[in-house]
């Protein structure tokens, strides 16, 4: 392990012991904590080496694993930052550059995210010159543990097909997972809005869904059991990402 990181683990071993009663608390010992949180290091060097191989998705895994301890272990936002923009720059070699785009947009004001923006601000334009008007593409909206909840929207006779799958990741997600939600339906789509009431064993809840451009906004009209895992949601604003 380089001498930067070994020097970054040795700070961040200290701070540690700042949340050790609220993982105590999550029946996780102050050992295993702290063993966990000082992997981030190693997850780092582990996706260096892949990266200086182009082996771009090989080193996105280690990376979204740095990005997810990072936060479990609530270290500062420049760190958790610094893992976001390794997993984007996995995707800005590859050429996937919404992808690139959404994982810089969770932290934009970070200097290393707006320094990387600017790289492919040009890139970025490009790809979203070729998109289309329909509503048809994979939309993203972050919901921790380097997790996206999705809508994933294909063409379905002369309606849409909607699917959503969508977790709620707190502190804990990295030792227990996430919580889950998802449903699937068939809308039609009016100028990039619909609206999708649930029925019978699906919940109650009904959302409004609004396309405009690269942009899905969804909203919860009414409705408070929408089927879903603790604290999931489908609704708030997605990036598109595929088209």
């Amino acid at each position: 392990m380089d001498i930067k990181w070994r020097r970054f683990i040795q700070i961040e071993a200290i701070l540690l012991l700042l949340i050790t009663p609220f993982f105590a608390h999550a029946d996780i010992t102050e050992e295993e904590a702290t063993a966990n949180c000082l992997k981030i290091g190693e997850y780092f060097v582990e996706g260096g080496k892949y990266y200086k191989l182009k082996q771009y998705a090989k080193a996105r895994e280690q990376y979204e694993q740095q990005a997810g301890w990072s936060e479990s272990c609530q270290l500062d936002e420049e760190k958790v930052a610094m893992a976001y923009n390794n997993v984007a720059l996995t995707y800005i070699h590859e050429g996937n550059y919404l992808k690139a785009r959404a994982w810089l947009n969770i932290l934009p004001n970070d200097k290393k995210s707006m320094f990387n923006l600017g790289k492919i601000s040009g890139d970025i334009k490009n790809a979203l010159e070729k998109q289309s008007s329909k509503p048809q593409g994979r939309y993203w909206q972050y919901a921790g543990a380097s997790l996206w909840n999705s809508m994933t929207i294909k063409p379905h006779g002369m309606k849409h097909q909607v699917d959503f799958e969508g977790y709620s990741a707190g502190l804990m997600a990295m030792y227990y997972g996430p919580n889950l939600g998802e449903f699937s339906t068939v809308l039609a789509f009016d100028n990039g809005k619909a609206h999708y009431a649930m029925s019978g064993d699906d919940g109650d809840c009904e959302y409004d869904f609004d396309i405009k451009k690269d942009l899905l906004t969804v909203t919860r009209t009414a409705g408070e059991s929408c089927g879903f895992g603790h604290n999931v949601g489908a609704e708030g604003a997605y990036q598109r990402v595929e088209f």
